[in-house]
């Protein structure tokens, strides 16, 4: 049951939905928590140092993952994806409740999202595990594009839920809600994390073996005998133990082995991408981190003023577009101008989003909020285009063998920027804020990137073409048990 090749991609997807619904619902949130957690300032320095202090709490949560997306990924394409995914889910629920229950302590919520980062692995290894699924270029522009559906519908409904958890009734009125604030946000997350854990320990299967298994079904050869008929099957492969396939690789020997698989796809088809990736991940996260401040912050000092719940609820409007554009046209626009034209194209887009946004701070009137709305639905087309388009690249350079390789390269180079990316633009808010009184300066870093990527895109448009990897299903190969 579950063994058809929808039902596990969506299982497989469904490894990331916890940890893209947490991300969506904390980041409106974190300049509020933040404040929560800034007892230890003087309060005529809480608001200089907020911007700061979000930066690092995102940033924190990527730093881990310079390293560990590339251990999770080259792990998981010698082991196997399902153990890997199974302890990050559990992870990711612990910290969560921990950051729930955390009131007083900045330290401990850095402590929870570092932890959170080291085993955040699983979006690597998801997409590693979908190009294994998919091995035709048509089924991975499908798992891609809802690979960033699902990510996109994240951040619909997870600033939603937030927002009303956090502004619910229960939440003004209880006295355990006013001394937990967040509390209730963290459990449902936790609660996602522990749901999601169990559904894939029981039905999720390795995308090896499935592919071992439709081998040995086609290497079923019906042979007829004088006196009776027989059927003899092609076994491809032995069984080895998860735990004896660990001691191999914890050895000299396993550990060489090991960074062999991982420099094995590092190729200038691969790198290029890869930089793009970078870019864009630079730009999401500077956006990403600006916003709820620009939201949260008071109109006099350049920001909008928005509760919780609206500063949530005008997020979700970047993850709509993002779904539409995945859902409706992702596909289309690749087939039409191609990965490259398709990544530029929303790249280009960056610098009138970023600029219409930061004119926008520190007004009141009630056309603000369509702007707003206006500005967001840009935001979700960049996303939606541009990593689209850049994760198709990356997947179609390396052999399916290599895919987990690749992409914890891929994330573990974005993680790079996903970590000093949110404090230089969380102190670039607190400078155009109360500085320069301009907020659109905040913006500044992602425009340049935003240029930057689009003239590396256009070099690379004149490189060879890419290469297409077939499927090799060696006799002599590995099955978890």
């Amino acid at each position: 049951m579950f063994r058809d090749k929808t039902s596990q991609t969506l299982l497989l997807l469904a490894t990331v939905l916890p940890e893209a619904i947490i991300e969506t619902m904390l980041a409106p949130l974190l300049p509020f928590i933040v404040r929560t957690l800034s007892s230890d300032l003087p309060a005529n320095q809480i608001e200089g140092q907020i911007g700061g202090r979000a930066g690092l709490m995102t940033a924190v949560f990527y730093f881990p993952l310079l390293l560990m997306n590339l251990v999770w990924g080259t792990l998981s394409d010698s082991i196997g994806r399902k153990p890997f995914l199974l302890v990050g889910l559990f992870f990711c629920g612990l910290t969560t409740f921990i950051l729930g229950i955390n009131t007083t302590s900045f330290t401990i919520a850095l402590l929870c999202r570092f932890t959170a980062g080291v085993f955040g692995g699983n979006s690597t290894i998801a997409k590693g595990g979908l190009g294994e699924i998919h091995l035709d270029e048509s089924g991975r522009s499908w798992a891609y594009s809802t690979y960033g559906s699902l990510y996109a519908l994240s951040g619909i409904v997870g600033p939603v839920i937030g927002g009303i958890l956090v502004s619910s009734p229960t939440s003004n009125t209880s006295k355990n809600a006013q001394k937990y604030p967040y509390l209730t946000t963290c459990l449902f997350g936790a609660g996602l994390s522990a749901l999601v854990c169990v559904v894939a320990h029981l039905f999720f299967c390795e995308p090896k073996e499935l592919l071992y298994a439709h081998a040995r079904e086609d290497s079923v050869v019906e042979e007829e005998d004088d006196s009776e008929g027989s059927k003899t099957v092609a076994k491809s492969g032995r069984k080895v133990p998860v735990l004896e396939l660990l001691g191999e690789i914890c050895t000299v020997k396993g550990g060489r082995q090991m960074f062999a698989n991982l420099c094995e796809p590092v190729t200038p088809a691969l790198m290029f991408p890869i930089i793009l990736y970078v870019f864009i991940a630079f730009c999401s996260m500077s956006w990403v981190t600006i916003l709820p401040l620009l939201f949260a912050t008071d109109p006099k000092y350049g920001g909008l003023g928005f509760t919780p719940f609206d500063s949530s609820f005008a997020m979700t409007f970047s993850a709509i577009s993002e779904l539409f554009f995945q859902t409706i046209l992702g596909q289309r626009m690749v087939l039409t101008l191609g990965l490259n034209r398709t990544f530029c194209l929303g790249m280009a887009v960056t610098i009138p989003a970023t600029v219409l946004v930061g004119l926008l701070g520190g007004s009141t009137s009630t056309a603000t909020w369509y702007s707003v709305m206006f500005c967001m639905m840009l935001f979700g087309f960049i996303n939606a285009m541009a990593y689209l388009s850049v994760i198709v690249m990356i997947s179609d350079s390396v052999a399916p063998a290599s895919l987990g390789a690749a992409h914890g390269l891929a994330a573990t180079c974005a993680a790079v920027v996903r970590t000093f990316s949110p404090p230089l633009s969380g102190y670039a808010w607190s400078f155009a804020s109360t500085t320069v009184q301009a907020p659109v300066v905040a913006f500044l870093p992602a425009q340049v990137a935003a240029v930057a990527a689009i003239g590396v895109a256009v070099w690379g448009a004149q490189r060879p073409k890419r290469v297409q990897y077939a499927v090799v299903v060696h006799h002599e190969s590995y099955e978890l048990e």
